[in-house]
């Protein structure tokens, strides 16, 4: 078993109650798992210290670039199990507020527009809808899905829809990927659940199971629509603000 395999299998464990094989099982699949990334910036930065003058303008940049996504991936894990965490134990915090979601929707598209050059991501068109909700929360979980269309398609369209459908605002975020059999569907925002795919891209499988936390917590509801070969749209949905 690989060691974000063994990772998964461990924390399971942890927060769902069962005892572990022992602390130092979890231990030393989260030191793996971690430390990994923080050896590929330590190098790289006693590189970039020792040997400045001596590096080209473009490897430096290699250099720095890997180093911010491995700083990411620390960060996004550490982030995940925090999330998870605060869920599982009820402690989650919103922090509401009126929030267009179509203008927020628009701000993750730009950003994520610039992450592929296989990809196309585009807002479709559609009028201002508000919620009332956390806007940190919301953008985390459609970041999330974009990420998650972006990682599962080879390349194409990847298009975010918002819309209100009546008394919820609905976003969703559409792909032109290989699809999802209906078997795994059901399962795919439990905990460390991953898809079933050749070459399925690496991950603690958690992003979905928080996603699902953070949309239930506002009320709301999320879920997935999927043929195989046909692409899949990952959906959720708030209270429009008059409804809350």
């Amino acid at each position: 078993m690989s060691a974000a395999g063994r990772l998964r299998e461990s924390l399971a464990r942890l927060i769902s109650g069962r005892q572990p094989d022992s602390t130092a099982e979890i231990i030393a699949t989260v030191s793996h798992e971690i430390r990994s990334p923080l050896t590929t910036i330590k190098g790289f930065t006693k590189t970039l210290i020792d040997r400045w003058d001596r590096l080209s303008d473009e490897t430096k940049i290699d250099m720095l670039r890997a180093v911010n996504e491995d700083a990411d991936r620390v960060t996004r894990l550490l982030t995940e199990l925090l999330e998870v965490s605060r869920i599982e134990a009820g402690k989650l915090q919103l922090h509401l507020q009126l929030v267009d979601l179509r203008e927020l929707a628009q701000s993750v598209v730009t950003q994520m527009a610039t992450r592929s050059e296989k990809h196309t991501v585009r807002l479709a068109d559609g009028a201002e809808v508000t919620a009332r909700a956390d806007p940190d929360k919301v953008r985390q979980v459609l970041n999330n899905l974009v990420e998650n269309a972006l990682k599962y398609t080879d390349e194409g369209d990847v298009v975010v829809s918002c819309t209100g459908i009546g008394g919820w605002v609905e976003v969703s975020v559409s792909d032109e990927g290989a699809g999802i059999p209906a078997s795994q569907q059901q399962g795919l925002f439990e905990k460390f659940a991953r898809r079933e795919m050749a070459g399925a891209p690496s991950g603690t499988g958690l992003g979905l199971y928080i996603s699902k936390g953070l949309i239930e917590a506002h009320k709301g509801e999320i879920g997935v629509t999927s043929k195989e070969d046909a692409g899949s749209t990952f959906w959720f949905r708030v209270p429009l603000a008059e409804q809350q």
